[in-house]
């Protein structure tokens, strides 16, 4: 009995020690990539490609848990992880090439590449806004159809919480958030085209 019991407890003790690591590297990943996401909104790419690379070795860390225990791969802690860090991944190749990456270049699965996604349609609204106020209203457009484009990606994935939990409420969010946007974008172009049509009347005026 007492070889049993020491048999037990060694496997518990490494499951004890192995959460903790998990944990850790979990709330480190959120830590780096929120941080990396504030850094690319200040346009400080070399800080965010800095927390990048401490979140991506988070992940290799998180990786090896799961290579231990399989059945980690669906814990939540474990996906939340995931999901900050494709969005901050995400945002960074879209800064970088214009264009969202797919879940394989980002090393994500699938179920967190699309919750982070959904997050990313809010970060993108809000470089359409910042766009906007810059007068940008060209580069704006360009956001607003990725924006649209992550929609319509969320849109075909029409699975029960059982499968994809959260995903109803995510493509409600971001129907919301392109509509909302797509509503500012047109009123900068109309604005635009209005203040071009004066400067050219402005011209006329003095030839």
């Amino acid at each position: 009995m007492k070889e049993i019991v020491e048999r037990m407890r060694r496997y518990f003790d490494a499951q004890e020690e192995l959460r903790e690591r998990v944990l850790e590297s979990s709330r480190q990943i959120v830590r780096h990539s929120a941080k990396a996401i504030a850094a690319m909104h200040r346009g400080d790419i070399s800080s965010a490609e800095e927390m990048l690379r401490h979140a991506r070795a988070g992940i290799a860390s998180l990786e090896e848990a799961i290579k231990a225990e399989p059945h980690l791969a669906e814990s939540g802690t474990i996906l939340a992880a995931y999901q900050e860090y494709c969005e901050a991944a995400v945002m960074r190749a879209f800064l970088e090439r214009g264009e969202i990456p797919e879940p394989e270049e980002v090393g994500i699965p699938y179920k967190p590449y699309l919750a982070a996604l959904a997050d990313v349609a809010g970060e993108l609204r809000r470089r359409a806004l910042d766009l906007i106020r810059a007068n940008e209203v060209q580069a704006a457009e360009h956001v607003l159809e990725l924006m649209e484009g992550i929609l319509e990606l969320l849109m075909e994935f029409d699975y029960p919480d059982a499968v994809l939990p959260g995903m109803k409420r995510r493509q409600d969010m971001v129907r919301r958030m392109v509509e909302k946007t797509r509503g500012d974008v047109t009123t900068a172009i109309r604005q635009q085209r209005l203040e071009d049509a004066l400067r050219r009347a402005e011209r006329g005026g003095f030839g």
